[in-house]
């Protein structure tokens, strides 16, 4: 049966009381008499310019119910409904993205409110408060995904019955932040050819940085040990072969695959003149792509020479299982690799590490250069919007810039304004 509530006033406001079943930390449920607070009395004087504020507030409460989750507060939803669900039907790194941000950003600024009682300015308080604390130390992109992740808890609430009405992030602003969160950075083609050569022969030696100084003592206790000598005590030689590193720049440069879609790479989705892209490795989880691509329906990726020869310096006779194997037999960890070989190896030899994307950044600002179209690009790198390829890949290089401001000077050049003067 629907509750009119009882409207009183105290203390200089406006209050409505009504029932509600709550349930307790014992799982065992009573019935409590909350209030709710309207307005002022100094806004609203008389008692029936409140009741509009009151039959309002109370017929949204009819619609979502007075059951024991009706009055959950907005931290147990998130952190009892909204993440496990997110843990069953998302996969690993989005649930990890909503977790990470409610728990860093969210958490240590929501108040002590109901989720059915959130309202729009609460949550532009909410970003506001985050902003006052950290400015422009989070970046533009750190504030959209704050607003994504609130947007998704409250749809899930609506679903739930828990939220009546319009999503109230929708109209939300977002902080300014930082205009850069990160720098998206691109190699050039000659920085790729480079990269390959510090990789043209075994053994691969990677310098290491010495923890602290030794003294004459310890090192003496650990030649006697059978330590390394101490003139090379800070190189070490790790278990992977210089092929295939190659192969990996080879296949991020020149194929220009995810990180993810490069672990889940099998020796049967080699097909010679195509790589068949139907997986993806996020931590120890095989998966889908991130455009959804899987066995049935395969993203194929033109092998060039280069690349042929690259792989088949690394095809065992009998190939079977992931082209890039770790030690123990799973998909390769790039970024173990990344920090451990390959980016010590760039420091010493005055090359910077911007990262696996800036190859796949690199082949997509490489093929503009060529003269590709933005579209072909786009089918290459597999994006479902040429707006992604656009804004996010492609990079002109000052290069390029400088060759388009001498055509036009050029073009302007035998002009008969430029001539007078």
């Amino acid at each position: 049966m629907a509750q009119q509530g009882s409207l009183y006033q105290d203390h200089g406001c406006w209050y409505v009381r009504y029932w509600e079943v709550v349930q307790k930390e014992d799982g065992t449920t009573e019935r409590k008499h909350p209030a709710h607070r309207l307005a002022s009395v100094k806004e609203y004087p008389k008692k029936s310019d409140v009741l509009p504020l009151k039959n309002q507030f109370m017929d949204r409460l009819n619609r979502i119910g007075f059951t024991p989750g009706s009055g959950v507060s907005l931290v147990d939803f998130v952190e009892k409904t909204f993440l496990p669900g997110c843990e069953r039907r998302l996969t690993g790194s989005s649930t990890r993205c909503y977790r990470q941000t409610w728990t860093c950003y969210l958490k240590p600024y929501v108040a002590d409110v109901r989720i059915r009682d959130v309202r729009p300015v609460h949550l532009q308080q909410l970003l506001h408060a985050v902003e006052q604390e950290r400015g422009t130390s989070l970046a533009h992109g750190t504030y959209k995904t704050m607003k994504v992740t609130l947007s998704a808890i409250f749809t899930e609430a609506r679903n739930l019955g828990l939220y009546d009405g319009t999503n109230p992030v929708t109209g939300v602003r977002i902080p300014k932040g930082r205009k850069h969160g990160r720098r998206r950075l691109a190699y050039s083609l000659d920085e790729i050819l480079q990269h390959l050569e510090l990789f043209s022969k075994d053994p691969i030696v990677v310098p290491q940085r010495l923890p602290r100084r030794r003294t004459s003592s310890q090192l003496r206790r650990k030649r006697i040990a059978g330590g390394l000598a101490p003139e090379t005590e800070n190189l070490h030689i790790p278990k992977i072969t210089a092929a295939v590193v190659r192969a990996i720049i080879g296949v991020t440069a020149f194929a220009g695959l995810r990180k993810g879609e490069i672990r889940g790479l099998w020796w049967d989705d080699d097909r010679i003149d195509l790589l068949a892209i139907c997986r993806s490795v996020w931590n120890s989880t095989i998966k889908n792509t991130k455009t959804e691509e899987d066995v049935d329906d395969p993203g194929l990726v033109p092998v060039i020479r280069p690349l042929r020869l690259l792989l088949d310096a690394i095809k065992p006779e009998h190939a079977a299982g992931f082209i890039f194997i770790s030690s123990v037999n799973g998909a390769i960890d790039l970024d173990n690799l990344a920090s451990r070989v390959v980016k010590p190896i760039f420091e010493a030899n005055g090359m910077e590490w911007k990262g696996w994307q800036a190859y796949r950044r690199g082949l997509a600002t490489n093929l503009k250069e060529l003269g590709v179209e933005d579209t072909t690009i786009q089918c290459i790198l597999r994006h479902e919007n040429v707006s992604t390829t656009q804004r996010f890949y492609i990079k002109t290089a000052p290069r390029v810039a400088q060759e388009a401001m001498r055509i036009l000077e050029e073009k302007i050049a035998c002009t008969a304004v430029v001539q007078q003067r």
